[in-house]
């Protein structure tokens, strides 16, 4: 999951399982709009906003011919969590690292719909070399990829070799280790049992991975900037994390200028980047500029100016969205886009969680809830689409259908009732929950509350600070007892195929921990672990997609989640800005793309 930072960022324990965006639940949340204006501006952004998540979405701003030159000024409320690429894990953070961090395979932004979610070749030369059962991925690397000064030379299969072992620093361990121990031997290696990796493998400019076990979605996880290159020579000088953050050298069109942590970050060209080398960044500006510690008013109030272009963590403030969505000049630079995310309630099936174990108590809770209601205090349809499913559009497998359907969304308690009534519970019952204390979250549950008391179910609730909700109750089976219905949130770490994401932490049984699980409802089902194998295993993208909507409908059959939420952000850019896409794998712009019209 893919942390956001500012704002809305979500629970900083979230490391190795999605990126997140703005208006995360445990932290600072954005402000609720005031009800008397919510209506009206509900109706105004449905019908001036555009989105979608996929690849070149933006609604203004986008004539003329591209010029190069100019320096970006991004204003931010908060800092990235690491530039360094093993550590880098808040959306912000990847923003940022697309400009100066490449991959062996990476997204096309020119790319729409389901294509913007298959990887194409960056730092590869051509089309990975892949065994019939995927357990094998050969990459010839392209040549003459320069790296930033003061590194010299260009990019070698021994930087990427680098990079994966960098992963498993004893001081900082990187949220990608899930991902890398794909890889044979980099169990061994970590432990200490092995001095090298022995499922890399180098010869010349080709490099060579040997997994595990098949993993088809392989391509996608190289895309991560875990997996981007590091140059030995150079950054062994400097300990992982936030050492090496300040001396970091680009692969990309762009290079670490300067660093001031909480304040500020600079970036410049790469003078030995050469765009014959490079088929997915335009890099049309000179420099980018990111400030650091401004509050979201300010940051707007700012890009109307001009004196800025645009936030990658603070959305625009509640009170300015009738504005900037109904003046002619500024709604062409305002939009709604899909994350990707989902915010739903899990409800626990383990047998030592009580009455909720009972499946029909589960759809009941399921049948009982007002989601409207609940979108309502999140905002209204900008902050999401009430969701159904256990995935999300962008990822491959989602379908829709709802299982527990009402009319609009809004609950049926009686269909509630009579579940509850077959389970036993004829007069009602109380179950406990567990959510945040402030901010939106709180808001959420306030609306669960009043949803389930229309059905006869009552809540012993207990609210705690940030990501205490879940380091100290949702992730501890042990307290299962307390969170018998929770509040959570999760995000993809890449779209398409980034479904093992989703899947293999939150649903299948074998992920189950003691501390710090993410399989919240303690759902292990052993013919779903099964089919999470199987998916995980096929080669063919359609049947692969195929088996993970049969595991994302067996899930919701047993009622594992109430999801209630597929989740939005709002962005808003300066008026010289010209070329605005956004692209699903960062929720972000795409910096690369962007130029600057002198004459605005």
């Amino acid at each position: 999951m893919r942390r956001r930072g500012g704002t809305g960022q979500w629970p900083t324990w979230f490391a190795g399982r999605t990126r997140v965006q703005r208006g995360g639940m445990a932290v600072r949340s954005r402000h609720v709009l005031r009800m008397t204006i919510l209506t009206l501006v509900i109706i105004l952004i449905a019908s001036a906003c555009g989105g979608g998540g996929g690849g070149g979405t933006g609604t203004g701003g986008q004539g003329g011919n591209p010029v190069k030159g100019g320096t970006l000024r991004i204003y931010n409320q908060d800092d990235v969590d690491f530039l360094d690429t093993a550590l880098g894990y808040y959306t912000v953070t990847l923003a940022l690292q697309r400009t100066f961090a490449r991959t062996l395979y990476s997204w096309d932004i020119n790319k729409t719909g389901d294509a913007h979610s298959i990887p194409v070749p960056d730092l590869a030369d051509g089309e990975a070399k892949i065994s019939g059962n995927n357990t094998v991925f050969a990459f010839k690397l392209r040549s003459g990829v320069g790296w930033a000064p003061p590194a010299t030379g260009d990019v070698t299969a021994d930087d990427l070799v680098y990079a994966v072992e960098r992963l498993f620093d004893k001081t900082n361990p990187s949220p990608g280790q899930s991902y890398a121990l794909l890889i044979k031997g980099a169990a061994e290696f970590a432990s200490g049992k092995a001095k090298s990796i022995s499922g890399i493998a180098v010869n010349g400019d080709t490099i060579t991975f040997t997994l595990n076990k098949p993993a088809p979605d392989f391509l996608s996880i190289m895309s991560l900037p875990f997996f981007a290159p590091v140059p030995r020579a150079y950054a062994s000088k400097f300990k992982v994390g936030p050492d090496y953050g300040k001396h970091i050298v680009g692969s990309g069109p762009y290079t670490l200028k300067s660093y001031t942590p909480e304040k500020s970050i600079a970036l410049v060209r790469n003078t030995n980047w050469d765009p014959a080398t490079d088929q997915l960044r335009k890099a049309w500006v000179d420099a980018i500029e990111m400030r650091i510690g401004l509050e979201p008013e300010a940051i707007q109030q700012a890009i109307e100016r001009g004196d800025a272009d645009f936030s990658l963590d603070a959305q625009p403030p509640n009170a300015s969205l009738q504005r900037l969505s109904t003046d002619p000049q500024l709604k062409a630079r305002f939009a709604v886009e899909t994350t990707g995310c989902i915010r739903y309630f899990t409800l626990g099936t383990n047998k030592g969680a009580g009455a909720i174990s009972d499946v029909r108590v589960r759809q009941a809770v399921n049948y009982a809830i007002d989601k409207i209601a609940i979108q309502r205090v999140r905002g209204g349809p900008l902050a999401g689409d009430p969701a159904s499913t256990i995935l999300t559009p962008p990822l491959l497998g989602y379908q829709k259908y709802d299982l527990y359907p009402s009319p609009n969304s809004k609950g049926d308690p009686a269909k509630a009732k009579q579940l509850l009534a077959e389970a036993g519970y004829p007069n009602g019952l109380t179950l406990t929950y567990v959510g945040p204390d402030s901010g939106q979250g709180a808001q959420v549950n306030v609306a669960v509350q009043a949803s389930l008391a229309r059905a006869g179910i009552k809540l012993k609730m207990t609210t705690l600070a940030g990501s205490k909700v879940y380091t100290d109750s949702l992730g501890l089976p042990a307290k299962r007892a307390q969170h018998q219905i929770g509040q959570a949130a999760w995000c993809f770490d890449y779209p398409g195929d980034g479904t093992r994401s989703f899947m293999v932490p939150l649903i299948d049984g074998r992920s189950i921990q003691p501390a710090n699980n993410s399989n919240y409802s303690e759902y292990n089902n052993p013919a779903v672990n099964a089919k999470i194998d199987q998916a995980l295993a096929e080669g063919d993208r359609d049947k692969r997609a195929a088996l993970w909507a049969e595991i994302d409908r067996q899930a919701m059959q047993d009622a594992v989640w109430a999801p209630f939420l597929y989740d939005k952000t709002q962005l808003f850019w300066s008026a010289r800005l010209r070329n605005w896409k956004f692209t699903s794998w960062g929720a972000n712009p795409e910096l690369p793309a962007l130029w600057i019209d002198q004459s605005s």
